[in-house]
Formats: structure tokens, C-alpha cells, sequence
């Protein structure tokens, strides 16, 4: 089963996100902030995609997703923002996904990256 990291603080989005991954195969490794998320990126841990909200606690999102391109090259990552910033979208492997969004529509989206990638 392909593992998915999902930074995510709301707890409520984190469980309903954590359901939907698992209806398409995927397992969740769960961050709730940006410095959880950098620990597994920096870790050893296989992850096949990366889910990363922007507006975290601890720090912006971004700097996931750029240790994410440092770290975990050519794992796909998928930007999460109900903010109208600019950003994320011009690097490549990132994916750009307004909030609100289905987490169905997500998981799926996500799943087809996975399998795209293996």
C-alpha cells in the first residue's frame, strides 16, 4: 500500500482526508504542522505523494514543499489553499487544489498520481 503524507491542522479535514485516501488504497502518515511534516520529509520514511496545506500553525506551507523538492524529488505534491496567493504552481510536481475541495475529488486526484508515478 502506497503511503501519502498529509499536513494537514485541522483535525476534522485530517480525518475525513485520512478516509477518503484509504477508499482509494492510500495510507496516511498524519502532520499536524509544518515541523511534523519537515521530520518525515527529512526521514526515511517511503511516502508516494505529499499533501500539504498552506495556512499551518507553525509555518507557511511553502517551506514543506520546498524541502519536499530538496528532499523528495519527483514525489508529486499536491498544494491545498482557500487563499487567492500566488505561488506553488509554476514548480514543477506541484499540484494546485483550491479549498474548498471534495476530499473524494482529492483522493482520487492523488491515487491517479501514484499510480502515474509507479
Amino acid at each position: 500500500m502506497s503511503s501519502v503524507l498529509l499536513v494537514e491542522d485541522d483535525f476534522l479535514i485530517r480525518i475525513v482526508l485520512v478516509d477518503a485516501l484509504a477508499e482509494v488504497g492510500l495510507t496516511c502518515i498524519e502532520a499536524p504542522t509544518g515541523q511534523a511534516a519537515l521530520d518525515v520529509v527529512t526521514g526515511t520514511a517511503s511516502l508516494s505523494a505529499i499533501i500539504v496545506d498552506i495556512g499551518l500553525p507553525d509555518m507557511s506551507g511553502e517551506r514543506v514543499i520546498e524541502a519536499a523538492a530538496l528532499y523528495r524529488p519527483g514525489t508529486p505534491v499536491i498544494r491545498c489553499s482557500g487563499a487567492l496567493e500566488p505561488g506553488g504552481a509554476s514548480s514543477p510536481g506541484v499540484h494546485v487544489f483550491s479549498k474548498p475541495y471534495s476530499a473524494v475529488e482529492l483522493s482520487k486526484f492523488v491515487a491517479s498520481l501514484v499510480s502515474a508515478g509507479s
